[in-house]
């Protein structure tokens, strides 16, 4: 019997990645959709070895996995070389193992579509019945669910397994665990707390009116998630370079204007070389981390979804976070004369990628005109995220809101204190 490749590559791919296996799962992957025996009996002890050994390094104990397979399995020794040549095949990356395991649960729908087509025909074509129709068009029912429910993307199964993972998990916690459920943005406390930091799966939108500091905010929570969490972070500017973004995040640490770090004498300027320093220090700290992307139009959440799983397999790691600047400017597949439905579909999408990745993914959105015209005016109506461009449904897509306005209480005040210090001939 020939070698499926589709198979092959899949379980190649699972046995090359093995912290991949749960995320694989969760996605439908199971032995029942393989047809080579050999392949579906090594996936098998696959699932039984990840689920008895941990795994040093990211790679499986060969050796024990094929006495395994040969003295617990009964398998002949022959399938020794297939994990041989399995295992020589090297990996796939996450977005192409999600592409073959898709492939395979569609050809295994289909064979049991054959098989139901099958016993259809052979009840209409039989002359005498032993059983009533509406029996028959029951059981064939129910065998069409099961085909929608191998189609779909995820494993449907009760939460039994989930809640004794639970239970687990509370009576073997320790002392001294974080506060936050998610990724630190520490030193930012308040805010840490209040969010209970970037927290996985989690949709963030940040809203606010130009100039209101939206894009500085935004590189600073992802520095920070790169430094506290060493976790990759990609941030997509659909506005700017990444020589400007990068500017932007060593004026951050060097607390040197950007304008001076592009063209100053910082080299003849001592406090400007300890300062300059200082950032190159800093900024070195998180710097295999951070990925700054000039956003195009290539650039959509599908192709965004691709470029993090790629990037999530160099680190060996299974979670990320992603900054969108802004959710406006992210580009569609299809084409729409409507930017409220294009938004809507971005915002969609995002809410769904933060949940497939189970990673936080922060999106940047811009004011309408009668947003910006509440952020300007004295008005105690203040801009929501129904005042985004493009329409309100981002705060129904978003798991958190975030708005930047304008105080102008608080303005008030810092205004009279400047004037009264310039009247007392203060600085």
């Amino acid at each position: 019997m020939t070698t499926d490749r589709t198979e092959f590559r899949l379980v190649a791919g699972a046995l090359a990645a093995p912290h991949h296996l749960e995320k694989l799962q969760k996605l439908g992957m199971s032995s029942s959709l393989f047809e080579d025996g050999d392949l579906k009996a090594v996936f098998d002890a696959f699932q039984w070895y990840c689920s008895n050994h941990k795994v040093e390094s990211g790679k499986i104990d060969l050796p024990l996995f094929t006495a395994y397979l040969i003295e617990e399995r009964h398998v002949t020794p022959a399938i020794a070389t297939l994990v041989g040549k399995l295992t020589d095949a090297g990996g796939e990356d996450m977005t192409t193992l999600v592409e073959l395991l898709d492939r395979l649960k569609t050809r295994s729908a289909r064979r049991k579509l054959r098989t139901i087509a099958d016993s259809i025909n052979s009840f209409t074509d039989a002359e005498k019945q032993g059983r009533r129709v509406e029996d028959f068009a029951a059981e064939v029912s129910e065998q069409l669910r099961q085909v929608a429910r191998l189609s779909s993307q995820n494993r449907q199964e009760p939460i039994r397994d989930e809640l004794l993972r639970y239970v687990e998990e509370v009576r073997t916690r320790g002392t001294g665990l974080p506060s936050i459920l998610g990724m630190s943005i520490a030193p930012y406390d308040n805010l840490n707390t209040a969010v209970s930091g970037l927290r996985p799966g989690f949709y963030y939108a940040l809203g606010g009116a130009p100039r209101r500091g939206k894009t500085n905010l935004m590189l600073r929570l992802a520095t920070l998630v790169a430094r506290n969490e060493k976790v990759p972070v990609l941030y997509y500017s659909y506005e700017q370079t990444k020589r400007v973004l990068l500017t932007r995040v060593l004026s951050q640490e060097s607390l040197i204007n950007p304008l001076v770090l592009q063209k100053g004498d910082i080299r003849n300027k001592a406090d400007l070389v300890t300062r300059f320093n200082k950032g190159i220090k800093e900024t070195s700290a998180y710097m295999d981390n951070l990925y700054l992307f000039e956003g195009n139009r290539q650039d959509t959440v599908e192709h965004i979804r691709s470029v993090a799983y790629g990037i999530m397999d160099s680190h060996h790691a299974d979670r990320c976070a992603i900054f969108l600047d802004y959710l406006q400017k992210v580009p569609t597949i299809n084409s729409y004369a409507s930017l409220q439905k294009q938004v809507d579909e971005v915002s969609g999408l995002i809410a769904q990628l933060s949940t497939e990745l189970q990673s936080p993914i922060v999106a940047v959105s811009s004011f309408d005109k009668d947003g910006c015209r509440l952020d300007n005016g004295m008005s105690k109506d203040r801009p929501t995220m129904f005042n985004c461009t493009g329409g309100g449904d981002i705060e129904y897509d978003a798991d958190v809101a975030l708005i930047i306005v304008k105080d102008y209480h608080d303005t008030a005040q810092l205004e009279e204190k400047i004037a009264n210090a310039v009247r007392e001939g203060g600085s």
